[in-house]
Order: structure tokens, then C-alpha cells, then sequence
């Protein structure tokens, strides 16, 4: 069933809306790590298809936030039924240079394992690989590179525009300076200026390679949710 769901929304999307909700205003402003929620949407934000939903305890989220275990549920709009789950178990994140701790998330369809996301050894620009069931390579992300790939590129998209980009590349191309080559995109775009200074909310727009699958288009569903995060939670991390 879930596989038939997830078929019929994503079979024919170039891309996919994520849009976080605000956690309301009370709670923004005591700094509340409220369980996040997302609405989804096909091609556009007039589309929604899907909501999502965080599970994970009061706790973690107050101590251990961005790098806490959670479980994300996916499920259909309308008829709630269930379409893909994520989790991330805990690991320490090692701020700009990563050399252990390797953060991950698993991607389940139908209850069936498809795949996950995996943190890479990096230093300055934050590396990650998407791999199938099988744990073999299918997709590599990054932010847009300058100096031979050692410095994320800033001024990839204009500045001053409050526009994060995360580039998905096949998984067995060399990594280029400024993104050639890129066959996909994972962009977080600024929202209101109220909403950005006050507020952890985010829209992120996932463009799909052409020719993705249904489950690869899970798996970048997923890796946006993972990327919102580790990166985007806290204002710290931003």
C-alpha cells in the first residue's frame, strides 16, 4: 500500500516542497524544542499531499537537539495512510570538521528498509552519501564548492539572498568547483523576515534527477528532512 501511495504523487514530481510549521509563538519565543511538523507538497505549495510528523522524547529534544534520535512518520494527506518513515539515532555532531561520529538516516517504505543517508569524513564542507537497500552508492551531497572544493561556495546564488543549496550528484563524479555536473538540488529558501530572525521554520525545495525512481525520490525527501536538522534547528547553526 504505502509503495502505491508514494507512486501515485511522486511517479510524475520534478520536485518536492517541504515546508515546516511554525511551533507557535509562545514556544518560539521560550526557545521550546517542539516536535517539528511538515507539510509536503508536489511540484508546488498549492499541491500538499503529505504531512509529516517528528517522535521523538522531551528530553533529547531539550538536551541533545540537532543531534538527537528522532523518527520522522510521512504520511498521506487526506487518508493518513502511512507512506515512509526516517530515523536518525543519536550521534554527536562534530561541528565544522567530522572525522567520527558520522551521523545517518535510515529510510523505510512499506516497512521495508530503502535505503539511507550517510555522513562523510569532511572538513569546512559537509559531505554526505545516499545509498539503496543493497548499501550501494546512488547519490552524493554537498553544498557548492569554491578553491578546489574546500570552502563551501557563498556567492553560489547571488548574495545576501538567505538561500542554502546542497547539490545532489551522482554518486561516482568527481567533485567540480561551483556545482557542474549537479542533477539535483536540495535548497532551503528564505521565508518571511519575522520568520527568519524569530522563528527555526524552513521551506525546502527538493528538484529531482530526472529519471529518479520513487524510492531515490524518498531517499532525498528524507536527506532534506536529515539536512533541516543537523543544520537549520538552531539558530547557532545557522
Amino acid at each position: 500500500m504505502d509503495n502505491q501511495v508514494m507512486e501515485r504523487h511522486l511517479n510524475d514530481s520534478e520536485k518536492v516542497v517541504i515546508v515546516q510549521k511554525r511551533k507557535g509563538c509562545f514556544q518560539e519565543c521560550l526557545g521550546c524544542e517542539h516536535e517539528d511538523f511538515f507539510d509536503i507538497y508536489k511540484n508546488d505549495e498549492k499541491t500538499k499531499f503529505a504531512t509529516a510528523k517528528e517522535d521523538a522524547s522531551f528530553c533529547c529534544r531539550c538536551l541533545c537537539s540537532p543531534n538527537h534520535e528522532f523518527t520522522v512518520n510521512m504520511k498521506e494527506e487526506g487518508t493518513n495512510a502511512e507512506m515512509m518513515s526516517f530515523h536518525h539515532p543519536f550521534k554527536w555532531f562534530a561541528s565544522c570538521c567530522t572525522c567520527c561520529c558520522f551521523q545517518e538516516m535510515t529510510m523505510k517504505m512499506g516497512g521495508k528498509e530503502i535505503g539511507m543517508m550517510k555522513d562523510q569524513a569532511y572538513c569546512c564542507v559537509p559531505r554526505f552519501t545516499v545509498v539503496d537497500e543493497k548499501g550501494e552508492g546512488v547519490y552524493k551531497v554537498h553544498q557548492p564548492t569554491c578553491v578546489g572544493g574546500i570552502c563551501v561556495n557563498c556567492c553560489y546564488d547571488g548574495l545576501c539572498n538567505c538561500k542554502t543549496a546542497f547539490q545532489v550528484f551522482p554518486h561516482d563524479q568527481e567533485d567540480t568547483d561551483n556545482g557542474a555536473g549537479h542533477i539535483g538540488e536540495i535548497m532551503k529558501k528564505p521565508r518571511s523576515l519575522a520568520t527568519e530572525l524569530f522563528s527555526d521554520a524552513a521551506v525546502f525545495d527538493v528538484t529531482m534527477p530526472n529519471g529518479a525512481t520513487v524510492e531515490q525520490k524518498g531517499l532525498l525527501i528524507g536527506t532534506a528532512l536529515f539536512l533541516n536538522s543537523a543544520f537549520f534547528e538552531d539558530k547557532g547553526n545557522e
